[in-house]
């Protein structure tokens, strides 16, 4: 209770809380960082959660636990931990937790959070890179990291890049002039384009705006 005393102080925007594996132990937090609102003079309610799933016990629960405080906007998975309470064989290909990682951001999406995919807890570029390239094909448009260096790897990974954006206008375009004309699909570049593509396209779209302009209130 201490540390959190010390980190309300400072009003972060964000209170993480580690080895939740009880959808109570958020309930708690909540009621702990209302408590420190009220007593700092903070906004009540404008402080946010950020559950962490450690054990399997928590992974099997994440939609309840990300569920039990209205603050929570995401939830993450930690890697060494889990691996550890499975008594799973860590490798820096990540296979052992494949499962668990598709699992946690089903749970998420289902329960409308964020799915902050684990760390990669090796220090070869190459590495982090891969491991967040198959984050990003799960879905995950968020990653913990462990090493500081990996920031900028993780980041290019997960901002769509011009290209991929502009791959996304033209698949947009093409849908809504298709809909124009009646047309439940369009191909485009020899594909068939439905909903479910148009709809990815324009929330790529949307992350690379917001992506763009966090860089751009940065640099002002």
């Amino acid at each position: 209770m201490d540390d959190l005393a010390a980190v309300m102080r400072g009003r972060p925007d964000i209170v993480a809380l580690p080895k939740v594996a009880e959808p109570h132990h958020v309930v708690r937090l909540d009621e702990a960082v209302t408590r420190f609102e009220r007593d700092y003079g903070i906004a009540e309610g404008s402080t946010s959660l950020l559950p962490n799933i450690e054990f399997a016990r928590g992974l099997v629960q994440t939609g309840p636990i990300a569920a039990a405080s209205r603050r929570t906007i995401g939830c993450l998975m930690a890697s060494e931990d889990l691996a550890a309470d499975l008594g799973a064989e860590r490798g820096s290909d990540g296979l052992e937790l494949a499962y668990a990682r598709q699992r946690f951001i089903v749970e998420c999406r289902a329960a409308g959070v964020v799915a902050v995919d684990c760390p990669y807890t090796w220090s070869d570029a190459a590495g982090v890179a891969r491991d967040t390239v198959w984050a990003r094909r799960l879905g995950y448009t968020a990653k913990s990291l462990v090493d500081p260096a990996h920031a900028a790897i993780v980041n290019g990974v997960l901002t769509p890049s011009e290209d991929e954006l502009r791959q996304a206008g033209r698949i947009v375009a093409a849908f809504e002039t298709a809909r124009t004309q009646g047309l439940g699909r369009v191909e485009l570049d020899g594909s068939l384009l439905e909903v479910p593509t148009y709809s990815n396209a324009k929330r790529l779209i949307a992350r690379g705006e917001a992506l763009h302009a966090i860089d751009r209130e940065a640099r002002a």
